[in-house]
C-alpha cells in the first residue's frame, strides 16, 4: 500500500491542507486590517468535504433490504444499477484522477460493485474524502491541474458535489421504489450540512 504524503502546504490565506485541520478550516480569515475575507479554497473544499461525508452518512443509514435488491423488470424501464452499483460508482469515479495528480497520495481502492458491503463503502467513502482535500486542496494551493481532467482543480471539486449529489438522489428515490424509503431523520441529516462537514 502507498504511503500518505502529509500535506502541510499553504493557500494563499495561510490555511492549512493538513488532513487534521481540515474539518476545521476557516472560510473567512481575518486580514491585518480587521476585515474578514472570504477564502474562496477553503469554502469549496468544506463544501466538497460536506457533500463527501453525506454519501457515507446515506449508506450508513440505508436499510440493508434494499443494498442489492433489484426492481421487478415490468417497474425498471430499462437497465437500472441497483444501489450498491450506485455507490461504488459514486465512488470510484474520479479516483484515476487524484492518482495521477499525486502518485504518492494514498487513494483508496475501486469497489467492486457485486461485492462490496454497505460497511466496506462507508469506509471507502470517508477515505475518498480525505484523499480528494489532500491531492485537489494542494493542486488547488499550487496552481496545478488534476491531471487529465479536463477543467481546473476548483471545477474538480464543483464536478463532483453535482455527480454525488445527483447519485444521492437516485438512491433515494431507488430505496423509496424498492419499498424501504430513506427515513425523515435521514433526509433531514442530508441537509444538515454544518453538521457533516464536521463529522
Amino acid at each position: 500500500m502507498k504511503r500518505a504524503r502529509r500535506c502541510t502546504k499553504a493557500t494563499a490565506h495561510g490555511v492549512a491542507l493538513d488532513e487534521a485541520a481540515f474539518r476545521k478550516r476557516r472560510v473567512f480569515v481575518t486580514r491585518s486590517s480587521g476585515r474578514r475575507r472570504l477564502d474562496p479554497t477553503a469554502a469549496l473544499l468544506r463544501a466538497y468535504s460536506a457533500s463527501a461525508r453525506i454519501n457515507q452518512y446515506l449508506v450508513q443509514r440505508l436499510d440493508p433490504a434494499v443494498w442489492r435488491a433489484e426492481l421487478p423488470a415490468e417497474s425498471r424501464g430499462g437497465r437500472v444499477r441497483t444501489i450498491a452499483a450506485l455507490v461504488a460508482h459514486l465512488h470510484n469515479c474520479g479516483l484515476r484522477y487524484l492518482e495521477r495528480t499525486d502518485p504518492t497520495a494514498r487513494v483508496p481502492a475501486e469497489l467492486d460493485r457485486f461485492h462490496v458491503t454497505p460497511a466496506q463503502a462507508a469506509r471507502a467513502l470517508g477515505a475518498k474524502r480525505v484523499a480528494v482535500a489532500r491531492v485537489v486542496g494542494t493542486a488547488i494551493a499550487e496552481g496545478r491541474r488534476i491531471v487529465g481532467f479536463g477543467h481546473d482543480a476548483a471545477s474538480y471539486l464543483a464536478y463532483y458535489l453535482a455527480h454525488d449529489s445527483h447519485h444521492r438522489g437516485q438512491i433515494v428515490m431507488l430505496a423509496r421504489l424498492l419499498g424501504h424509503a430513506v427515513s425523515r431523520e435521514t433526509m433531514v441529516g442530508m441537509w444538515q450540512w454544518g453538521a457533516r462537514v464536521r463529522e
